[in-house]
């Protein structure tokens, strides 16, 4: 009886330090002054907002393929990201409807060159920075914005298709979902204005 009870504990006692050992690697824990960031693929998300109607009202979405490359271990959230690359897959659109979706990957991305975005960080200064995003075989310069919170690390910038001869494509969208682009006065409206937001928890080493 007392040897069970000896051994009882003694799995107690190792299950504990495990547990505790764990603690260091928890990604809920405060962040110290002594951290190594590294970037995380499965708590990333790429978000996208377009504008329809004369007054923009928002149609919010993302994408569900994509890849960051590049990236690499550093004691600055920002650092992480100073040679990024990524790749989006055009055809992995989600605005939350399905009808919509297929549309858009047929009569906008379908009218491209190609249905892979291309990206690269150029350039970061405080919270600040330029992305070059590729699309419809044309690269051109984006001015980002970026926040930290902790692990957290939201990029966010504004791109208008047209700098990427995207008109055609989104008359061919407009044209498709006219009625659905119709406002109140009666005008079929789809901005080429885009807003797109990239947001990643990252995670930490910290002694």
């Amino acid at each position: 009886m007392k040897q069970r009870l000896l051994l009882a504990v003694s799995l107690l006692t190792a299950l504990t330090m495990l547990n505790c050992s764990g603690e260091q690697n928890d990604q809920s824990a405060p962040l110290t002054d002594d951290c190594t960031f590294t970037y995380s693929q499965e708590a990333t998300s790429v978000h996208w907002t377009a504008y329809k109607f004369t007054e923009k009202a928002a149609v919010e979405g993302g994408f569900n393929t994509f890849q960051v490359n590049g990236t690499q271990a550093a004691s600055s959230q920002l650092d992480v990201f100073k040679n990024a690359t990524f790749t989006i897959d055009a055809n992995s659109v989600d605005s939350g409807n399905d009808g919509r979706d297929a549309k858009i990957k047929e009569h906008f991305f379908g009218k491209m060159s190609s249905q892979t975005i291309e990206g690269s960080v150029k350039s970061i200064e405080g919270n600040s920075g330029t992305m070059v995003l590729k699309m419809n075989g044309q690269s051109q310069e984006v001015p980002v914005e970026l926040s930290v919170d902790g692990r957290k690390v939201v990029l966010t910038g504004a791109l208008d298709v047209a700098n990427w001869e995207g008109n055609e494509a989104l008359k061919a969208l407009n044209e498709v979902c006219k009625a659905l682009h119709t406002g109140p006065d009666k005008v079929s409206k789809l901005w080429p204005d885009v807003n797109i937001k990239l947001e990643t928890s990252l995670k930490a080493d910290c002694k």
